[in-house]
């Protein structure tokens, strides 16, 4: 059965949806967890979907937040989750969600809450705008009065933000997401020492240094939201560093004055943000009880009211909170930053393929593209066995190789925790010289994302200006060991080769990064890691074959030989089996494993035998292989051993492109976007003009 909303494809009947959280049953047979039946799929954060449901024994309404099906198995999120749930049992209070029940079977895990109506502090500033000050010390004085509750018992929020504020329509104010709460006692917290957990754009600056947290660590965050209410804006955003560099302005920079954004701020209040703002714990106020106090004297407290909705010739109505969270979900008028597009239907693709426009996804995909072949070049699901001598011949060559530096494992580690600090990443690559030096040439280069007017000699800087994906790709590709021993004897030729490949690699990759901020699933990480490695099979044939070999593979795709089919013939395996005993070697994530060998899938086979876990970052990468063959077409005279094959596609699964990655299938503007970056990668590696492979 297939997901009719983000199109995952399950292998049997499913309750609901481990990839979207969409039930799927209908009828009378409902989705079930235990004594809670599901009604619907409410939200959606970084550990877990919410589901609205019902408790058929005490016959009541409640909210279930069950963990990602991709968490489960992970010790550390488990435990994170299991942590969550006994810390909230603790906090019984009325500005805190109450925690009711804990799930745990089958493979699933899930917290069951009180179920309250309403929206969140961040829905209700969308449609409010900026709200009376009274407003604003009324919504203080719930988020602090709950503060205050979890502080007194040692247990510390760590991501506070607008989203985790609740508005009921019965009129109360609820703290929720307490998934990365920490208490003051070490032995609760399960983040290491040094390292940081929450949202970049409300964290204090101890939480990014790896400093000790108490109460006013929330209380900075809490600053941060003031900030927002007040203005309309975040005192500290990116201008092209990403994250990192807003993680370096909540350390280093001040922000500016609130009341220079909004004239109408009172002075007091002003103070006090700027205050709650003060980069060192010691500066801030002492706990929430003071800030309360602060507050009370800008303005007595009164509820948040929303606006009137006027309809022509009627009689307005006052709108409910929960009227303001359906609003929003249902995609009427919103700010542009959080707009969602509302994903095609299967019949609306069809009939945007009658009319494509050039130059969009869609486009790509039906004219760009050819269909997969009736006869498959090799069967992907059950592909032929390697010989023995072929297998033997691999596994020397491949126990031969270098494996990846000490330095790699330092730095992919940062690359891929959340919770380290912006400075972690420096200090690991200034380990390396010549890696530290290569990433300032390529930052002073002319070709370099961002212009500078002085030369740059700090590590951390250029990491700031050439971006966070870049600086990724750039270190992956410096630190893969060079292969000299190859069999080949045409040394310039198989450098020529690494290169192309690494090219290819870094364009998908790119590509790949773009796509993934239309998705709700494929992080950018994922997206950059798995393109980057998912053709390294090939540097073991270029390190493996000789140049007899070589040519005569690179004819065979020159005739038209799909490539794995050519090397299957030629070599006896493909560089998928290569790249799998590759990555062994290298000890690479077993994610890379498993998308090293099913990343050719969707060019040949249906997507009920990709797997369920991965058919989004599956599908995303194959989208990029086919923009990168669109975006070089013209490049006939490149030339090469894979540059000839062409991806093909498999009918009927367009429909992906929406669901469930959300990608706008017919925009125009988003493929010239990837023409212009893909143009800036090719200015960093001038003598390769490669074709997709």
């Amino acid at each position: 059965m297939q997901c009719p909303s983000c199109g995952t494809w399950y292998p049997e009947v499913q309750a609901f949806c481990l990839s979207c959280g969409k039930i799927l049953t209908d009828g009378n047979n409902q989705a079930q967890l235990g004594q809670y039946r599901l009604v619907r799929k409410i939200g959606q954060g970084g550990m877990g979907m919410v589901y609205q449901g019902v408790d058929e024994v005490l016959d009541r309404e409640v909210a279930i937040k069950v963990l990602h099906q991709h968490l489960v198995g992970d010790m550390l999120q488990m435990q994170r989750f299991r942590r969550e749930s006994r810390m909230h049992s603790q906090l019984m209070h009325p500005n805190i969600i109450t925690l009711l029940d804990i799930y745990e079977q089958d493979n699933i895990m899930a917290i069951v809450m009180e179920m309250i109506h309403g929206c969140t502090l961040k829905e209700f500033i969308k449609v409010r705008g900026i709200p009376s000050w009274g407003e604003v010390t009324g919504i203080s004085d719930a988020i602090l009065s709950g503060l205050d509750a979890a502080h007194a018992i040692g247990v510390i929020h760590r991501d506070l933000k607008l989203s985790n504020v609740f508005l009921g329509d019965d009129g109360t104010i609820k703290l929720m997401d307490f998934g990365l709460a920490k208490t003051t006692k070490a032995s609760e917290d399960l983040t290491a020492s040094g390292t940081m957990v929450g949202t970049y754009y409300y964290m204090a600056p101890e939480q990014i240094t790896g400093g000790e947290l108490d109460g006013r660590t929330d209380l900075y965050s809490f600053g941060i939201m003031l900030y927002r209410i007040c203005t309309g804006q975040l005192p500290f955003t990116s201008s092209g560093g990403g994250e990192f560099e807003i993680m370096e302005k909540q350390v280093r920079q001040t922000p500016v004055r609130p009341e220079t954004i909004n004239t109408d701020i009172p002075p007091l209040l002003a103070d006090i943000i700027m205050q709650l703002l003060e980069k060192s714990p010691d500066d801030r106020p002492a706990d929430c009880a003071t800030v309360k106090s602060m507050l009370h004297e800008v303005s007595e407290p009164c509820a948040p009211v929303l606006p009137v909705k006027k309809r022509r010739g009627r009689k307005g109505t006052t709108m409910t909170f929960s009227m303001v969270h359906e609003q929003l979900r249902e995609g009427q008028p919103q700010d542009e930053e959080a707009r969602e597009e509302a994903p095609a239907t299967q019949s609306e693709i069809q009939e945007a393929a009658e009319s494509i426009p050039e130059h969009c996804l869609l486009w790509v995909f039906k004219k760009g593209s050819s269909p997969a072949p009736e006869e498959l070049p090799i069967d992907l699901r059950s592909p032929p066995p390697i010989s023995r001598d072929t297998l033997q011949r691999l596994r020397a060559g491949i126990a031969a190789m270098p494996r990846l530096p000490e330095a790699w494992k330092s730095i992919e580690a940062v690359l891929n925790d959340p919770e380290a600090a912006p400075s972690d990443l420096a200090t690991a690559i200034e380990a390396d010289a010549d890696l530290a030096e290569h990433l300032l040439k390529i930052a002073n280069s002319p070709a370099s994302a961002m212009s500078v007017t002085k030369p740059i000699n700090n590590v951390a800087v250029a990491i700031t200006s050439l971006g966070m994906d870049a600086v990724h790709d750039l270190i992956l590709q410096r630190l893969i060991p060079d292969f000299p021993d190859s069999e080949a004897e045409n040394v310039l030729l198989i450098s020529r080769e690494i290169r192309q490949i690494w090219f290819h690699s870094m364009a998908v990759a790119l590509i790949s990064r773009v796509l993934s901020e239309y998705s709700q699933i494929v992080t950018r990480n994922s997206a950059s890691l798995f393109s980057m490695l998912h053709d390294i099979g090939k540097l073991v044939i270029l390190h493996l074959e000789n140049d007899e070999t070589l040519d005569r593979l690179k004819a065979a795709i020159a005739a038209g030989t799909p490539s794995l089919k050519a090397e299957w013939e030629t070599l006896g395996y493909t560089h998928i089996d290569a790249g799998m005993m590759l990555a062994l070697h290298w000890r690479l994530p077993r994610t890379v494993h498993r998308f090293i060998y099913f990343h050719h899938h969707p060019a040949w086979h249906e997507p009920d035998c990709w797997p369920m876990d991965m058919q989004p970052a599956i599908m995303l990468n194959h989208m990029a292989h086919l923009v990168l063959q669109c975006i070089l077409e013209e490049d006939d005279d490149s030339d090469g051993i894979w540059l000839a094959d062409r991806r093909t596609h498999v009918a009927n699964t367009e429909g992906m492109l929406n669901h469930p990655l959300r990608l706008p299938p017919t925009d125009t503007a988003l493929y010239a976007r990837l023409q212009q970056e893909v143009n800036q990668l090719r200015e960093l590696m001038p003598d390769i003009c490669a074709r997709a492979a």
